[in-house]
């Protein structure tokens, strides 16, 4: 294959999932030549720290995706290895190097561990590096699995009683609403922020966050598209993706968005939320993912 051809499919054909996104992810791809056939220790190299320290930039939220590929040379491109490391934007790419510094230096104090006595210049060449910013992208969608028909009528009180309220709560910055909508031994979970609450300690922070939202003014939206809904009438698992989106006064808008794993509990009558995590898996969900899902009024 043509060499800039490769380089220009780069941006898209290995991107997370953010659809034309102002923050887009950054990809890095550095091209490797394996010395004199010494592709054990080149694979042992990456493998045992590459690989290591990416790991653990990808647990910090560093990073959001990394891969290895393996190519066969030719005139055109004459590399056997492409690194691939996507930064969530370019915010973080700018703060890589402070990043990777404490990591290298926590893992692999003495330097990287090698195969045998042969140094990395002795078994390979970076021959060059792209940088490569996501202009738009599809990933493969996202397997929406239809719900059982028993739960299709507890599906659609889950959503007059949760999904339709929360939404109009948001709306209206009504955070009274809001909370209203949560079981009293509600357990909140935060996957990016690796934390948990109850409902006394997560009601802090929603009034804060909407009586803020009062003051600054400007309009404030959320939406629901799910994959996965099911329910026996007395408790009921959903999830899916949402859109959070806000657009100031004076300004430009920001849409945000996050994947969440909702459990519910029927109380007199009514659905509340017993059980709340979302996550924004590395800074990977967006608007592909989202749009991949069910919209609360077709289920």
């Amino acid at each position: 294959m043509n060499k800039n051809i490769f380089l220009l499919l780069l941006g898209g054909l290995f991107a997370t999932g953010i659809f034309a996104q102002k923050n887009a992810p950054i990809w890095v791809a550095d091209f490797v030549k394996v010395k004199s056939s010494h592709r054990a220790e080149t694979l042992f190299f990456y493998e045992n720290n590459w690989k290591l320290y990416r790991d653990t930039a990808l647990a910090k939220g560093h990073i959001s995706a990394y891969r290895l590929l393996e190519t066969i040379p030719d005139s055109l491109g004459n590399f056997d290895f492409i690194l691939m490391t996507a930064y969530p934007d370019s915010a973080a790419y700018a703060k890589s190097e402070e990043h990777f510094q404490p990591i290298l230096k926590t893992l692999r104090p003495d330097g990287p561990k090698l195969l045998n006595n042969l140094k990395p210049a002795d078994f390979r060449e970076n021959l060059f590096f792209k940088t490569c910013k996501t202009v738009f992208s599809a990933d493969a969608a996202r397997q929406v699995k239809s719900p059982p028909a028993e739960s299709l009528p507890f599906l659609k009180e889950l959503n007059r009683d949760i999904w339709i309220p929360f939404m109009e709560a948001y709306a209206a910055g009504d955070a009274d609403k809001y909370l209203g909508l949560h079981t009293a031994d509600f357990i909140r979970a935060q996957g990016d922020g690796q934390n948990t609450n109850d409902l006394e300690g997560y009601s802090t922070g929603v009034r804060a966050g909407f009586q803020r939202g009062k003051e600054q003014g400007g309009k404030t939206t959320i939406e629901f598209r799910f994959f996965e809904r099911f329910s026996n009438g007395k408790t009921a698992s959903e999830r899916g993706i949402y859109k959070y989106s806000y657009t100031p006064p004076t300004g430009e808008p920001w849409t945000g968005y996050g994947q969440f794993h909702v459990f519910s509990r029927k109380e007199n009558g009514r659905w509340k939320i017993a059980v709340d995590y979302d996550s924004s898996e590395g800074r990977t969900v967006g608007e592909a993912e989202f749009m991949a899902g069910k919209r609360t009024e077709e289920w």
